[in-house]
């Protein structure tokens, strides 16, 4: 049982995780003016959108019940959103970039918390999807001028 606590214990911060990046993303996406950034920017936050889907699910499946807030992280957004007309788009997609790099982390970490069919779930679903989003940020971050 304390296993199962432990598993639905991270599974939880991550869906935290998942609110936090779709709240960033939102407030970025506010201060961006170039429309292809805008929509690289837009699919990366549906990508995150459909992980936090896929948390829910799993978080009710084990009787639980989704957090309210995105907790600590929630306040990258606020920063994000506070300083964004300030940064330029390349310091905006820079915070993004850090975002998922955390995220990533967060992801290949305490995996052993999980049972064999989570533990896939997390290894051949979110985690490879996590890595996507990192790699198409940071290659966009170094595409700016």
């Amino acid at each position: 049982m304390a296993s199962s606590n432990k598993a639905l214990d991270r599974l939880k911060y991550l869906m935290q995780d998942e609110m936090s990046a779709g709240e960033t993303y939102t407030k970025a996406l506010a201060s961006i003016k170039t429309e292809s950034v805008k929509a690289e920017l837009t699919a990366l936050k549906t990508v995150h959108d459909e992980r936090l889907k896929t948390l829910t699910l799993l978080v009710k499946e084990m009787g639980g019940e989704a957090p309210a807030t995105s907790g600590l992280w929630g306040s990258f957004a606020k920063l994000v959103e506070s300083g964004a007309a300030l940064l330029g788009e390349k310091a905006i997609v820079g915070a993004l970039e850090e975002h998922e790099v955390k995220s990533l982390a967060d992801y290949k970490s305490d995996l052993e918390v999980f049972d064999e069919s989570l533990h896939k779930v997390m290894f051949y679903e979110l985690m490879p999807s996590q890595q996507e989003c990192y790699e198409k940020i940071y290659k966009l971050k170094e595409s700016m001028k």
